[in-house]
């Protein structure tokens, strides 16, 4: 295609393609006809590369927000998967206290062919609620929670820029929450007494994993060696 000008189309982004299609056609009243012809050519081809640039804006946003919606989803993903192991940690812990429980009183360690569990006792019995103690019963309430207050206080001082004050005011925020008592659903569990419905307690231990090696182990290791080599001079 012959240009007026000695511009290379192709080579400019879009910014340039922009800057150029508007200097050309600023300058069309300043040509003579014959040089318009050529300017007019040139302002089509500049305005085709400048359309194709622009729908590659679309494309380069389409491509980075399907990116970014996959990126939420694998994060849902893993936010799950998270979930789900912790809770699963969460019942092979509690299976562990559960077989704890079945052992001697004078016994913590819970013993397998290959790995051995040590049950240390927490100092404190763990505490589960499920339910709103906004929504217990008022005696409930009275027996198993606290009401806690806090109160935040806000100071805004103007100044001028000289450092004069303006105004100093002060703003107190008060919140008050209730909140279960830990220490008395515990004592209320130990002493047997009746607990608010989603209120679960129960006695945790600390989790210690050693790996055995035992002379058992060296002697299967052996067994298995003579039952997949043959004997030394057997014939074929």
């Amino acid at each position: 295609m012959t240009q007026i000008t000695a511009t290379k189309l192709k080579d400019l982004n879009i910014l340039q393609l922009y800057e150029h299609y508007g200097a050309l056609e600023r300058s069309l009243p300043l040509l003579t006809p014959e040089s318009q012809d050529l300017a007019k050519a040139e302002l089509e081809a500049c305005a085709t590369l400048r359309s194709e640039k622009v729908d590659r804006i679309h494309y380069a946003l389409a491509s980075h927000e399907d990116a970014l919606e996959r990126i939420k989803k694998e994060s849902d993903f893993i936010a799950d998967a998270k979930r789900h192991h912790e809770s699963q940690i969460r019942s092979l812990k509690g299976l562990l206290s559960w077989l704890r429980r079945s052992l001697p009183l004078d016994c913590n360690k819970i013993t397998g062919r290959n790995y051995q569990f040590t049950l240390v006792k927490k100092k404190e019995m763990s505490v589960e609620i499920t339910s709103d103690p906004n929504l217990w019963d008022p005696k409930e309430q009275q027996q198993f929670c606290i009401e806690q207050e806090v109160t935040t206080t806000k100071r805004t001082v103007v100044r001028s820029i000289s450092g004069e004050v303006l105004s100093d005011r002060t703003e107190p925020k008060t919140k008050t929450e209730i909140l279960p008592n830990l220490d008395a659903i515990r004592n209320a569990y130990q002493t047997g007494q009746h607990l608010p419905q989603g209120v679960k307690v129960a006695q945790d231990y600390s989790v210690r994993t050693k790996r055995i090696f035992s002379t058992r182990m060296e002697m299967d290791a052996s067994e298995y060696a003579g039952e997949l080599l043959p004997e030394v001079g057997a014939s074929d």
